[in-house]
């Protein structure tokens, strides 16, 4: 028993170990690939000490259990936190609530019916489309994406660079995108004029931290710096596929002055990626964030054919 007892301290304080570095790279804030996909699954590796350090005590492992008390601790206060328990309450909606969805069509692969539902589903005023080229365009005109939302700026191109902002009010593109700063694909920023109040939308695409740490890192960084330039007058929204989660330091850096929709909104434990694949999906790559704007929900919509969930969120604008 007593040798049983030893091996079993062995086992759990080792998963304990392994899981507590993962876990803490939450705070690691350098450009690796590896390090950013252990930070993809952080929430995995926080519930994982919970269990471990639970299994320790019901085992009667007291220290073991002491150990993990402290990361446990902290996991269970991010986790309370993604649900909204420690934060404001939101303001409700109003006439000037504006919703934006986000959908990464994945080679422009994505069922245009999924996404017109969604777009219909949330009475969406914006939609921001990435990774869209001519095929996928031509598909949701034919599924009605013209009358739903007729204006648009942007442009289709086969592969995965193609971005556009749809929207039910007038667009005036303000800045195509591609090639600033060293962005890869076409992120369109655009004026919504909106009879109410305009607003700011920007279509984002990022680099993939496993195809490129230093280039995704970079992007993250281009888009701080950018969204911190932009003049406040009018409310400001970004959406797309940022490639990252709340886990990376990089994305929590470039949330300055942001509001990410779906944490304010108390939705918990989002997960866009990866859809339709032999794994479930457990983190969110795909957001919509605001600056000038109070959240009031927001929420994923399943797209077929495609391995992102869309986003979408309701916010109030704070006019001036």
């Amino acid at each position: 028993m007593r040798t049983f007892r030893r091996g079993l301290a062995a086992v759990l304080g080792l998963a304990l170990l392994l899981l507590t570095v993962a876990f803490a790279t939450r705070w690691l804030d350098v450009a690796s690939r590896e390090v950013a996909a252990v930070q993809a699954v952080v929430p995995v590796t926080g519930a994982g000490v919970v269990v471990v350090t639970l299994l320790a005590l019901v085992c009667g492992l007291g220290r073991l259990a002491l150990v993990g008390a402290v990361p446990s601790a902290v996991a269970v206060v991010l986790a309370v936190a993604s649900f909204g328990l420690t934060g404001t309450p939101t303001a409700p909606a109003d006439a000037d609530a504006v919703t934006v969805l986000s959908s990464n069509l994945e080679f422009g692969g994505a069922s245009a019916d999924d996404v017109i539902k969604g777009v219909r589903d949330h009475s969406a005023d914006v939609v921001v489309l990435v990774e869209l080229t001519p095929q996928a365009v031509s598909r949701l005109r034919a599924a009605g994406l013209d009358k739903e939302l007729p204006y648009a700026v942007g442009r289709a191109e086969s592969g995965t660079t193609g971005a556009m902002i749809r929207s039910r009010w007038p667009l005036t593109l303000l800045d195509p995108g591609q090639g600033v700063d060293g962005s890869l694909f076409w992120e369109p920023y655009a004026l919504v004029a909106r009879p109410a109040g305009a607003f700011r939308v920007k279509a984002i695409h990022t680099r993939q931290p496993i195809v490129t740490a230093r280039g995704w890192h970079q992007d993250l960084d281009r888009i701080r710096q950018w969204q911190l330039a932009q003049p406040t007058d009018q409310p400001l929204m970004l959406a797309g596929d940022f490639n990252a989660s709340q886990s990376h330091p990089a994305f929590r850096s470039m949330l300055e002055g942001l509001t990410d929709t779906h944490r304010a909104t108390g939705a918990g434990w989002v997960r866009t990626w990866p859809q339709g694949r032999r794994i479930p999906p457990f983190v969110q790559l795909d957001h919509v964030l605001g600056r000038g704007v109070t959240a009031t929900d927001a929420g994923v919509v399943p797209v077929r054919g495609t391995d992102h969930a869309a986003v979408w969120a309701t916010v109030t604008l704070e006019l001036r």
